[in-house]
C-alpha cells in the first residue's frame, strides 16, 4: 500500500479546518480538490476519516488516530527540508475562557514574538475542551481526567474570592459578616450550562442565595459585576488588578481549585509541542502571585 503524502497533507489541513473551504483556502485549491484527496485517502487505506456533522467535518476514530503520525511526519519533513530554522508549525491550546483571556493571552502573545515560525491557536471558551476528539494539542483543564491516554501535570493552583464594584458596596447595605450577604445581589453561572462542578461556589456556602444576573461567561459576570450588578465569586487573576473591584469577607470566604494541563502521550516529545509546554508551566510559576496569595 502507497500513501501519497499529498493526500496525507489534505487530510492534515482538513483535521484542523474541519470544513472544505477553509481547507481549499489554506491550501490554494477549490474545495472539490480537497473532497476527492480525501476520498482517494480513504480509499487507499480502506477505512472512513471523517465524517460529516453540523459543525463540519469531523474525524473518525481511525482518523484521530492518524493525526499525530502525520503531524510527526509533517515536522520530520519540515526539519530536512529547513534544517537549520526554526520550529514551525501549529499549536492549538484549549482553556477555561478567564484563564486563557485574563491570564495566558499576553504571555502567549510575548512567546509567539520570540518564535514567530510558529502559529499558536488560543482557544478560551466556557465549555470543556476534548483533548479526545482532538480539539486542542494542549488543554488547560479545572477537571483531571481519570483515564485516556494522555500526560498530566498539576499547571497551578488558583483561588476565587468574592468581589463586588466600590460602587454597588457604597449603595448598599454593609458585609461585615456571612450572615450579611443574604440582602445582596449575585451574578453568577447559569444553572444548565455550567460544564463543571468545580464552578459551583456560590451553592458551596452555608446560605440561601440566588443569583439576580447570571451567564455562562465568567468574563461577562467580571464585567457585570464592575457594572454594579451585585457581588460574584470571581478568580483573583480575572478580579485583582481591577481598581473598580474590591474584595469582600476576605478572611471568611475563599476557594481554592487547580488547574490541571494535558496532552496526549503521543505528542509529549514533539519539539513543539513540548517548547509550549515548558513555556506555560514556567510561566505559571513566574506569575503565581497572580494566580493565588
Amino acid at each position: 500500500m502507497k500513501v501519497d503524502w499529498d493526500h496525507l497533507q489534505f487530510f492534515l489541513v482538513l483535521a484542523r479546518t474541519k470544513t472544505l473551504t477553509s481547507a481549499a483556502r489554506i491550501i490554494g485549491v477549490e474545495h472539490s480538490t480537497v473532497a476527492r484527496r480525501i476520498q482517494a485517502l480513504e480509499q487507499t487505506l480502506g477505512t472512513t476519516l471523517f465524517k460529516r456533522e453540523a459543525t463540519g467535518y469531523e474525524l473518525t476514530f481511525e482518523g484521530l488516530a492518524l493525526v499525530p503520525q502525520v503531524e510527526q511526519m509533517e515536522q520530520a519533513f519540515l526539519q530536512i527540508e529547513k534544517p537549520n530554522q526554526p520550529l514551525q508549525g501549529r499549536v492549538r491550546i484549549g482553556t477555561p475562557e478567564g484563564f486563557g483571556t485574563a491570564f495566558l493571552a499576553r504571555l502567549l502573545a510575548e512567546f509567539s514574538i520570540r518564535y514567530p515560525l510558529l502559529t499558536i491557536d488560543l482557544i478560551p471558551v466556557p465549555k470543556m475542551i476534548k483533548l479526545s476528539h482532538r480539539e486542542a494539542d494542549i488543554v488547560v483543564s479545572i477537571d483531571r481526567p481519570t483515564s485516556g491516554p494522555y500526560i498530566i501535570t498539576r499547571l497551578s493552583d488558583y483561588c476565587l474570592k468574592i468581589y463586588a464594584s466600590k460602587n454597588y458596596l457604597s449603595q448598599n447595605p454593609p458585609i461585615r459578616r456571612l450572615e450579611d450577604l443574604t440582602q445582596h445581589r449575585f451574578v453568577n453561572y447559569i444553572d444548565d450550562l455550567v460544564y463543571s462542578p468545580e464552578l459551583y461556589c456560590l451553592e458551596r456556602l452555608p446560605l440561601k442565595l440566588s443569583a439576580n444576573f447570571r451567564s455562562s461567561s465568567i468574563l461577562a459576570q467580571q464585567i457585570a459585576v464592575s457594572a454594579g450588578a451585585g457581588l460574584a465569586i470571581l478568580p483573583k487573576f480575572l478580579a485583582d488588578d481591577k481598581p473598580e473591584l474590591e474584595e469582600v469577607l476576605e478572611q471568611q470566604v475563599r476557594f481554592n481549585h487547580t488547574f490541571w494541563m494535558l496532552t496526549f502521550v503521543d505528542l509529549q516529545h514533539e519539539p513543539r509541542i513540548k517548547l509550549v509546554w515548558d513555556y506555560l508551566r514556567q510561566q505559571a510559576d513566574q506569575y503565581q502571585h497572580l494566580l493565588v496569595d
